[in-house]
């Protein structure tokens, strides 16, 4: 089964067949292994896979470093599971010891470091990935596909929205100086849709940002704008109650989706309004997004296929993140 993970780049992803060697499987270490999602879902991830397997495990407490993981002869890869302002450093000394990289989202805090990133993996010869696991679920592949071939005619106008609450408790999210804040948490859910489906040439029309004492903002919202005319308005927040939606209005329909961003095994159902009101309700397959992303990130590493989603796609996203952020500052 071949799916669209990003504007320019096709994966095929095996459905149960696995590589005859086992030595072909790629070991991944991990830097953060005290990391929720990494135990939650990243590892059980690359346990169930058939083309990857855990390594070495680096915490900043336990008795392997992140310094020992990469240090480590027999490991082919890392997952980076840090807090935000820890990614720049550990993508390129990850990349000196000769590791691709798998970071978790954002790959990066600005536009800047995702270009430093990517300079230190290039000349390393190494895969720089962003854990960014939401294209690799079915669902989010048909949505895609339908959007490509023109199905609801013309995107003209999108909503998203991710929103939850964070318990007020010790999290780096919490914290400026490690990168935290709901504008680069959730971010890249609410903000890659938009140029991949619009184009990255954009104009941020409004921004605003409700800031706590911390520093951080805990909710950012805007309203941004393209040259063909289209508009799309975005709303990402520590402080809201919990919501993911995804809405796309085009000239030959409008196609919603509710929990968009972390779709679990059973979520496969989109809707599509016509403009007659007819209501279309699709299915898509159900699926592991983690697992197809460490199996698209195996296969990179291994050069059966480009990983999917190009740095110049996480390069447009994190460039829309700043762009909210410069505008949401001049408007305080």
């Amino acid at each position: 089964m071949s799916w669209q993970c990003s504007r320019t780049h096709t994966v095929r992803r095996r459905t149960g067949a696995k590589w005859s060697n086992v030595a072909e499987r790629i070991r991944i270490g991990v830097l953060g292994g005290r990391s929720w999602i990494a135990n939650a879902a990243v590892l059980p991830a690359i346990a169930e896979c058939a083309v990857a397997q855990v390594g070495s495990v680096g915490s900043r407490s336990g008795s392997v470093s992140y310094a020992d993981v990469l240090a480590d002869p027999s490991i082919d890869a890392v997952y980076i599971a840090l807090p935000n302002q820890m990614h720049l450093e550990w993508v390129q000394r990850s990349a000196e010891a000769g590791k691709h990289v798998l970071c978790e989202k954002p790959l990066a805090c600005n536009v800047a470091e995702v270009e430093a990133m990517a300079a230190a993996c290039h000349a390393a010869g190494v895969v720089l990935a962003e854990a960014y696991m939401t294209p690799f679920h079915p669902r989010s592949v048909a949505i895609a596909r339908r959007i490509a071939a023109g199905d609801i005619g013309e995107v003209c106008h999108i909503d998203t929205q991710f929103s939850f609450t964070l318990a007020d408790a010790p999290n780096y999210r919490w914290q400026p100086e490690h990168g935290g804040g709901a504008l680069l948490d959730v971010g890249v859910y609410c903000l890659a849709p938009l140029v991949q489906a619009l184009g990255p040439d954009s104009v941020v029309v409004g921004a605003r940002q409700r800031v706590a004492a911390t520093g951080i903002d805990t909710t950012t919202s805007a309203m941004i704008a393209w040259p063909q005319g289209a508009t799309a308005s975005v709303l990402m927040s520590f402080e809201l109650p919990e919501r993911q939606w995804m809405h796309l209005a085009g000239t030959n329909g409008s196609l919603a989706v509710e929990r968009p961003f972390t779709p679990g095994p059973n979520d496969a159902e989109f809707v599509i309004t016509r403009p007659d009101g007819t209501i279309e309700r699709h299915g898509a397959d159900g699926g592991n997004c983690y697992l197809g992303m460490i199996e698209a990130f195996a296969d990179a590493v291994r050069a059966r296929a480009p990983w999917p989603r190009a740095i110049g796609d996480v390069i447009d996203v994190v460039s829309l993140s700043d762009k909210i952020r410069t505008a949401a500052g001049s408007a305080r």
